[in-house]
Formats: structure tokens, sequence, C-alpha cells
């Protein structure tokens, strides 16, 4: 193990920081995204959601991928895999703040995307509890418990 990632192999240092950068670059977009969910859930306009969806889901997989470049990247340095690992690198690298401060950048957009996330699936949760009153009030109305389930069938 040489965990000098940052002294003995630049080249591997420079790859570290330019997947850190990548990731940085996927993570601001996934903000963008969570942000458009919002306004949408918000709004009301609930059919622009299948796009989003799938922009999420295509990120999320980009995002893994530069992850597990990492992980590589550390493991073959000498250091463990995930936060610690990276945490790690910047203690022994210290003289290195473009990757601690890059590090430090992905990790405030992770916690801000983390509380969109949680925001938006309260927006979710809100409105289908809205749906699901709304539903039990037209039965209750109808005095009819009979309706179509997602395959068209009575329930």
């Amino acid at each position: 193990m040489n965990k000098n990632l940052g002294t003995e192999d630049s080249q591997q240092k420079d790859i570290l920081e330019l997947v850190l950068q990548h990731q940085l670059e996927n993570t601001r977009l996934f903000l963008g995204l969570l942000e458009r969910e919002q306004a949408l859930l918000a709004s009301g306009e609930l059919e622009s959601l299948s796009k989003l969806i799938a922009d999420k889901e295509q990120i999320v997989s980009q995002l893994a991928q530069l992850d597990v470049q990492i992980n590589q990247l550390l493991a073959t340095a000498g250091f463990s895999k995930g936060i610690q690992g990276i945490k790690n690198w910047i203690t022994t690298n210290q003289s290195d703040a473009t990757i601690a401060h890059k590090w430090e950048e992905l990790l405030s957009l992770t916690r801000r995307a983390q509380q969109l996330n949680q925001t938006n699936a309260s927006i979710v949760s809100t409105r289908l509890r809205h749906a699901q009153q709304t539903l039990g009030a037209l039965r209750d109305m109808t005095g009819h418990t009979a309706l179509y389930n997602p395959k068209g069938q009575i329930t």
C-alpha cells in the first residue's frame, strides 16, 4: 500500500480530481432535477414527472459509476473505500487542497440533494393522502365501494 496518491502517482491524483469534478457536475444536475420535480409537484403538473424520473435515474446511475471509479482509485492507492477512504486520503495529502475543496463541495451538494428529496417525498405523501381522502369521501357519498383498480377490474 503506497498511500501516496498525490505524491508518487500524480496521474491517479489527476484522475481522482477529474472523477470528483464529474461527481460535482452530476450532483448539480441532480439538484436541478430535484428542484424541477418540486416545482412540478407543487404546481400539480404531474404529466411531466415521467421524463424527469427517467433523467434522475440516469444521473443516479452515472453517480454510482463514478463512485465505483473513486473506490477503485482509493483501493489502488492503499486506502479504504468510501467516505473514510477519501477522508484518509485528504489527511495524508494535506498539501493538495483542490481535492479537499471538491470533496467538501460534494458533501454540501449531497446534503442539499437529500433535503430536497425529503421535501419532495413529503409533497408526494401529502398528495397521496389527499387523494385517498377524496376517494374515501366519494365512496361514502355514492354508497358504492366498487372502483376500478389499475388493471381496469372492479375492486
